[in-house]
């Protein structure tokens, strides 16, 4: 089975004031096939927003399916249970945590490096020591860290 990652965000209304009581629902997109011959072809998986609107989850490392042919959509939901925004394409490359803001920023190019072994792939992390922390058949010697405080 693949490595998890803890995907988090903060849910905030137009106001900027915390969404408490909503739900974030991240839905597994496409299927692909693991080292140990696993094979995913569909998850979901959500969170209630807290009082302070902050929500995680820890799901599948996209990364380490054999064709990387699989992405994350992640569904924002108010309490009153409308639909107040959705990011398609979430690509999580290494089983590091981070903020799903920035994993849409940096999906794209991540799913073009997984593919291309020569391509830099953009990765995330709360301080350096956390990515040295991979196995080593996870880090790449292309690898641009970003270190992020509160990821």
């Amino acid at each position: 089975m693949p490595n998890t990652a803890t995907v988090s965000g903060k849910f905030v209304d137009t106001d900027g004031n915390a969404v408490a009581g909503g739900k974030i629902v991240a839905t597994l997109v496409g299927t692909d096939a693991w080292e140990d011959g696993a094979r995913i072809v569909t998850s979901t998986e959500s969170a209630t927003t807290g009082a302070d609107g902050n929500w995680s989850l820890d799901l599948a490392v996209n990364g380490e399916g054999r064709n990387a042919s699989t992405t994350w959509t992640f569904t924002g939901y108010g309490p009153d249970v409308n639909k107040v925004f959705e990011v398609k394409g979430v690509f999580i490359p290494v089983a590091v945590a981070a903020l799903l803001n920035d994993l849409e920023v940096t999906s794209a190019g991540n799913i073009k490096a997984a593919k291309d072994n020569s391509l830099v792939r953009v990765i995330t992390a709360l301080n350096y020591a956390e990515y040295l922390a991979l196995p080593a058949g996870q880090r790449r010697d292309n690898d641009l860290v970003v270190i992020v405080p509160g990821v």
